[in-house]
């Protein structure tokens, strides 16, 4: 079957592996894989941030030319999940006095909104804002316009991460002559996907246990109230494992063959020492020691999020509802239960989407590493069809000649700013001059008159007492 002209293409940047899917929104709401891919990022991905631009780059040029091969289409953009370490929430507040009873508008709205987005600083970017509600007086509202108040008070959550974040993904999509779309927070548009509508408004945790990191993000009446990305995650009991001298492949393997969250003394078979491929032995209790102490640690670091949220286990009605590679753990939702003393704990291994996966992949997504991108296609609009393989395309980005062009245009309009300026400024400085002049003249004009108006005066008196003494 022939490849659709309209589809959209999705690459979440993972710290396992980068993952792209072309697909097709269908008019039931589902959607169809047209394509896919995947590449390991352990080399230049660390936490879910790019530490290589060049391999980054790469990997780039190598997932779009294996969708393009398949889709026999150019691909003209994509949409990137943001996320990684370092990205949490910020609450800010806005407040507006009206002096007097108005009626709220929504140009008031954007502009307390554009004054929310103008708090970011230098070295923070504000990648979402999301109104939690507004005060009016002494009323909270979450539609306020059309009501009357004195005064506004606008409450936000800003999703904030280091400005680098963004210009490191783009840096790396420009150097592969590759357009962006779109930039979707990936959590948001995973709980989107994952959570149902009664969780969201009765309060839920959604937690995703990713390789290098873990995103918690707590809801309430449908709206996002705290989110934090702790840099831990399953990759870190690997090497927790690998410090047993294991290589990293085997310890995965161990892992999931015998890690547990909490180690039940009742397994007898478990007891006996692991073999490893070079013919040493482990101690079970060694070995799970080590994944044990690791996942409380990650699981503890979860529950400080939640309670830095301000909400408890009884406002959250929903529980928490966990996904992610790493939540494959034998005895890990009694580790939930033991550390933060929710009991009712809903883990997800699908998705709220009707997916239709390609004919030739017969077990696509079973580990789950297509979620985040099913995701992210589920968030974009824009048709990402650059048309027929082969066919010319417009040059996304400038070549080195049109940068030195451009930067040459660049420098001939700022001298001719310059220069305008330079005659304004002259320009400026001759007018204050002659007004300068015109002033002193009024005066001299005016001391002259007053000179006169004194003269006569007193020649007006003198003549007067004359006339007085003759009679």
């Amino acid at each position: 079957m022939a490849t659709p002209d309209n589809f959209i293409v999705a690459i979440e940047i993972g710290s396992s592996k980068v993952t792209a899917i072309a697909g097709k929104k269908e008019p039931d709401g589902g959607i169809k894989v047209l394509a896919l891919a995947q590449e390991p990022s352990t080399t230049f991905i660390r936490k879910g941030r790019i530490n290589n631009i060049n391999k980054m780059s790469q990997c780039i040029l190598n997932i779009k030319e294996r969708l393009e091969k398949k889709l026999q289409k150019n691909i003209c953009r994509v949409y990137v999940g943001i996320g990684g370490m370092g990205m949490h929430t910020v609450a800010n507040t806005i407040v507006r006095n009206l002096g007097s009873k108005m009626e709220v508008t929504q140009e008031m709205i954007d502009s307390i909104s554009d004054e929310n987005r103008s708090s970011a600083t230098p070295d923070r970017d504000i990648l979402e804002a999301i109104p939690q509600e507004f005060k009016l007086g002494t009323q909270l509202q979450n539609e306020p316009v059309g009501m009357l108040t004195e005064s506004i008070e606008g409450r936000y959550l800003n999703i904030v991460a280091n400005s680098s974040v963004k210009e490191e993904i783009r840096n790396c999509f420009h150097s592969a002559n590759v357009a962006i779309a779109d930039l979707p927070i990936t959590v948001q548009a995973l709980a989107d996907t994952m959570l149902t509508e009664s969780e969201r408004r009765s309060g839920c945790v959604f937690i995703d246990m990713g390789a290098e990191t873990t995103s918690v993000a707590v809801y309430k009446n449908n709206l996002l109230r705290h989110l934090a990305t702790i840099p831990l995650g399953g990759a870190n009991i690997n090497r927790d494992i690998m410090s047993l001298q294991i290589e990293d492949d085997e310890a995965e393997k161990l892992k999931l063959m015998y890690g547990t969250a909490i180690a039940d003394n009742e397994d007898e078979t478990q007891a006996a020492a692991i073999q490893l491929n070079d013919g040493r032995s482990v101690k079970f209790e060694e070995f799970c020691g080590l994944v044990e102490a690791r996942e409380e640690e990650i699981v503890m670091n979860i529950n400080n999020q939640i309670t830095l949220s301000k909400y408890t286990k009884e406002s959250l009605i929903g529980g928490l509802i966990v996904t992610g590679g790493a939540s494959n753990m034998r005895n890990i939702k009694k580790l939930f239960e033991t550390v933060t003393g929710f009991d009712k704990i809903r883990f997800v291994r699908n998705i709220n989407l009707q997916v239709r996966p390609p004919k030739d992949v017969p077990d696509f997504n079973r580990d789950g590493s297509f979620f985040a991108a099913i995701a992210l296609i589920d968030k974009g609009t824009e048709n990402c069809c650059g048309g027929d393989l082969g066919t010319a395309q417009p040059q996304i980005f400038p070549t080195e000649e049109q940068k030195a062009e451009e930067e040459r245009k660049r420098l001939e309009e700022e001298e001719r700013l310059r220069e305008e300026e330079r005659k304004r400024e002259e320009e400026e400085a001759e007018r204050l001059r002659l007004e300068e002049e015109q002033r002193l003249a009024e005066e001299k004009k005016k001391k002259r008159s007053e000179g006169f108006r004194k003269f006569f005066n007193k020649m007006k008196k003198t003549l007067g007492d004359l006339v007085e003494e003759k009679e």
